[in-house]
């Protein structure tokens, strides 16, 4: 028994002696934790909205100290704005000047008639039944000269009176632009009221890339300023559509004029005389002349089954130019004179456009 216990001991004394020798040997390592860096955090200044007013807010320096976090700092802002005395709207944003931009009204633009209106123009314009004499009187009051009259009916109730004025003839005396000289009037004693050709109408149709608004718009306030009680017909046009009209697709436009007969302009005119069809000569700038045709009896009959309230197409225009007299295609002065024209009226006069062509082919024969 003794000699278990002074093992012991001696074992014990042994393992003590080893550690301290074992700690003896390690070396002592310190460690040194470095202090947080100082962090500037800018808030920049922003604009905020307070029941509909801005509201500036100058920029925020936040500097952490060895004692203070980036984090606290953070807190710290947020508290305050937490705190404040406005509220950020979240559910509505408004851009910048938004509350002291004024808003100005336009005030909308009258339109005249026989103006534009909705991007449309009426093809004529409509007033009260006068007299022939009383026509002619308005007429010269307003600055245009009567060119000749035209008795469309058998009973002489609808008369075509055709009229211009300088400024008109100056600018249709370019080539291929003679139809847009003259305009016409329709005293229709059939329906009791006169109807006018629009001179927009007129000048965009005819003058096609010529067209020149000041003068239109001229001519149309002359005419408002002496016909009283004019109102717009119910034909009507898209504007835009006037310088490629046609009646439906793969019918002639303006451009598809039909040269009739070839010869001098003076050889022309003699021939067209002679056959006692002139109802009207007018002298153009250039040289040319626009003329008016009288239509065989039959073939002027075409008006009274579409309707005489735009029988004002008669007499036909002819432009004797260049050593060549000219028509516009049938299907397409019908087309732009009636612009309402049916399809199942078309059909009541299909043979007349070679009806019109036959009749002036006769005149210069």
């Amino acid at each position: 028994m003794i000699k278990k216990t002074t093992s012991l001991i001696v074992l014990s004394s042994l393992a003590f002696l080893y550690t301290n020798a074992v700690a003896s040997e390690v070396s002592v390592i310190n460690v040194t934790v470095p202090k947080a860096p100082k962090v500037n955090v800018t808030v920049p200044a922003v604009e905020l909205v307070v029941d509909g007013e801005k509201v500036s807010r100058t920029s925020t320096n936040l500097t952490s100290s060895d004692d203070t976090s980036v984090s606290e700092a953070k807190a710290k802002v947020s508290t305050e704005e937490n705190t404040s005395s406005y509220v950020i709207s979240k559910d509505k944003r408004y851009p910048p000047n938004y509350f002291t931009k004024k808003e100005v009204k336009k005030e909308p633009q009258k339109v005249e008639v026989g103006q534009v209106s909705n991007d449309r123009i009426a093809a004529y314009l409509q007033a009260p039944l006068l007299t022939q004499d009383e026509v002619v009187t308005k007429l010269k009051a307003a600055g245009f000269t009567p060119l000749s009259s035209y008795k469309v009916d058998k009973k002489g109730k609808v008369t075509s009176i055709i009229f211009s004025d300088e400024s008109l003839t100056k600018k249709a005396s370019k080539k291929g632009r003679g139809f847009a000289a003259s305009l016409r009037l329709l005293i229709d004693g059939q329906n009791n009221q006169i109807s006018i050709s629009n001179p927009i109408y007129v000048q965009k149709a005819f003058l096609q890339d010529d067209y020149d608004d000041a003068l239109a718009q001229s001519a149309l306030k002359r005419l408002r300023d002496n016909f009283e009680g004019l109102q717009n017909s119910k034909d009507v046009v898209k504007f835009i559509r006037l310088p490629r009209y046609k009646f439906m697709n793969g019918m002639p436009v303006y451009e598809d004029m039909i040269v009739v007969k070839e010869g001098s302009n003076t050889t022309l005119l003699e021939k067209a005389r002679k056959s006692k069809k002139v109802v009207f000569e007018q002298k153009l700038d250039n040289g040319s002349t626009l003329i008016g045709v009288k239509l065989s009896k039959r073939t002027s009959k075409f008006v009274k089954k579409i309707g005489y309230q735009n029988a004002e197409l008669l007499p036909y225009p002819v432009l004797i130019e260049d050593g060549k007299a000219y028509t516009l295609a049938p299907k397409y002065y019908i087309a732009v004179m009636y612009p309402l024209l049916s399809m199942s009226e078309f059909m009541k006069i299909a043979t007349v456009p070679g009806a019109i062509n036959k009749d002036i082919d006769k005149i210069f024969r």
